[in-house]
């Protein structure tokens, strides 16, 4: 589960909590009731997704968002593994990033969440400065001195086939070496000089599954993609 969607379940309760006319109502419904199923099939429920998605944070300025992703960051655990989320960068991901600035590379995040909740953990986490963050994003205007959020999604997202037209249009380029873990990163990958797809199949350190990464999987196979197994290749995880 992205650590964004754990930031929006919380926002969807406290605003379930605040107007219970949103409980009859979903996304609110759900996680009102606790609904696992319907929520587990957040993805097949696009428009309701895409709703709560906007008016989650609607009106606010940029920097008051800002604010509450970073307390967020500041409170949260991962429900698994106990820890905050800020210390679940994965070691040989900083490693490959720190090779690349020291060769000359222009490093970029492709994420498909949230560009603007990326941004506040991207130099934290990564050593990504916010102006190399790509992601998905919100409609924003400027209204009496202040950039505020608006209930639009920018288009295409940033996931599947939006992520070549993000990279292209944030750079002006394609990508020489792109990382990716899951079928949304496969037209990236395909568009890359050098594509690495990163396997999670370590059950003990992290979690093992391939679903969600089926298509990359059978595309890294037949195009000679690099495969990398968290179990076998990472030495340390985190």
């Amino acid at each position: 589960m992205y650590p964004q969607a754990d930031f929006l379940l919380r926002r969807w309760q406290e605003m379930a909590q605040a107007h219970p006319g949103k409980a009859r109502e979903q996304p609110w419904k759900a996680v009102a009731e606790g609904d696992r199923e319907w929520l587990a099939a957040l993805l097949d429920h696009v428009p309701e997704l895409t709703r709560g998605v906007t008016e989650a944070y609607e009106g606010i300025t940029t920097e008051a968002f800002e604010k509450a992703v970073r307390r967020f960051f500041d409170t949260a655990r991962h429900p698994v593994l106990g820890v905050p989320y800020t210390s679940l960068a994965y070691h040989p991901m900083r490693e490959l990033i720190d090779l690349l600035w020291a060769s000359g590379f222009a490093v970029y995040i492709c994420s498909g969440g949230g560009r603007d909740f990326v941004r506040v953990v991207s130099e934290e986490m990564y050593g990504i400065p916010r102006e190399r963050v790509i992601g998905s994003g919100t409609t924003l205007e400027y209204r009496q001195g202040k950039v505020y959020r608006t209930k639009g999604v920018e288009q295409p997202i940033d996931d599947g086939p939006g992520k070549p037209v993000h990279i292209w249009t944030r750079t002006g380029r394609a990508p020489l070496l792109a990382g990716g873990n899951a079928d949304g990163d496969v037209a990236m990958l395909r568009t890359a000089r050098f594509s690495l797809l990163i396997r999670h199949d370590d059950a003990e350190r992290e979690f093992a599954y391939d679903a969600g990464a089926e298509q990359a999987l059978a595309e890294a196979k037949e195009r000679g993609w690099t495969v990398v197994s968290m179990q076998n290749d990472f030495a340390t995880v985190f």
